[in-house]
């Protein structure tokens, strides 16, 4: 295990190189001036233009900058916005925003999505098992953002039962903003264990399990539930990624100051080092995420060991 836990780590490394590369690349290689959009409509005088080139390191070629970039992340240093505001510190003050609405969006998948998933396994070609597939289907079939416009209005304006935008009333401003960022998943989380379940109950071991005179609960939770769990806890680690992407159009609907809104911002500013810091965080959650749920298998599945 050690071994395998030294080579995955490597291996995070590696990709995070390789991907804040690639968006630093082409991040740069975008068209268009960022010192004159500081300008606004008028031309920015040179001496203006040169010192800001200068200042940022922005008249260097492409991979010195790079180099630079690299050295500063590790030493905890993201860069600073053309403004001059500290683009880690801005990350620091929104990452546990965006942290509290990828765990609410997760949470929802678990819960709800796990739940549906083995209780329409339990009761297959049950009404419980119909109206699963219905909510999954429904889900699978509206868009996120159209789920969160319609819940704005009903649950939030016409119902008021929880906040539409903002942060002020607590982890109420997280639920609806949670449950449409999750939605979607929620629906592919349930499918998946519906269908891993099914499978595992017709396996030889869960027939033993039942021959031996062991409760239905434990033949479920104890045999087949864990084997079945293995592919949705690999799909639960590579969302991580969809909740993260998902997040910047999810905070922007429901004004939530976090890093996904940063990042919106950023891309319409043209703070480039603002959107490269932001998707390095992201890159690296990413990664530490699914080394956790690699080793999360053998928790699942004691058979399963690592040379």
């Amino acid at each position: 295990m050690p071994r395998y836990i030294t080579s995955r780590v490597l291996q995070a490394v590696l990709v995070l190189v390789g991907a804040t590369l690639v968006i630093f690349v082409i991040t740069f290689a975008l068209p268009g001036d960022p010192v004159q959009a500081l300008a606004g409509e008028r031309a920015a005088d040179p001496a203006f233009a040169e010192a800001i080139r200068a200042r940022y390191h922005l008249d260097e070629p492409l991979l010195q900058q790079y180099g630079r970039f690299l050295l500063g992340v590790v030493q905890g240093d993201l860069g600073q916005t053309y403004s001059g505001q500290d683009v880690a510190q801005m990350l620091g003050e929104r990452i546990w925003v965006s942290g509290q609405l990828a765990a609410f969006a997760l949470a929802f998948q678990i819960l709800i999505g796990v739940g549906a998933g083995i209780l329409s396994a339990l009761r297959r070609n049950g009404l419980a098992d119909t109206g699963v597939r219905i909510f999954t289907l429904a889900g699978l079939s509206i868009p996120f953002f159209v789920t969160a416009y319609v819940l704005q209005l009903v649950v939030g304006v016409k119902l008021g039962w929880l906040p539409v935008a903002g942060t002020e009333d607590g982890f109420l401003s997280y639920i609806m903003p949670g449950f449409v960022l999750g939605s979607l998943s929620t629906a592919y989380v349930a499918r998946l264990t519906r269908g891993q379940l099914t499978e595992a109950l017709r396996e030889d071991y869960v027939r033993m399990a039942t021959s031996k005179g062991l409760t239905r609960v434990r033949v479920v939770a104890h045999h087949a539930l864990r084997n079945s769990l293995i592919p949705v806890v690999t799909f639960l680690g590579l969302e991580v990624g969809a909740l993260l992407s998902g997040a910047v159009i999810t905070e922007s609907i429901f004004n939530l100051p976090g890093m996904g809104q940063a990042m919106a911002r950023a891309v319409y500013l043209g703070e480039r080092t603002t959107v490269v810091g932001v998707v390095t965080v992201f890159v690296l959650v990413y990664v530490v995420v699914n080394l956790l749920v690699d080793l999360l298998y053998a928790v699942l599945d004691p058979r399963i060991r690592y040379a």
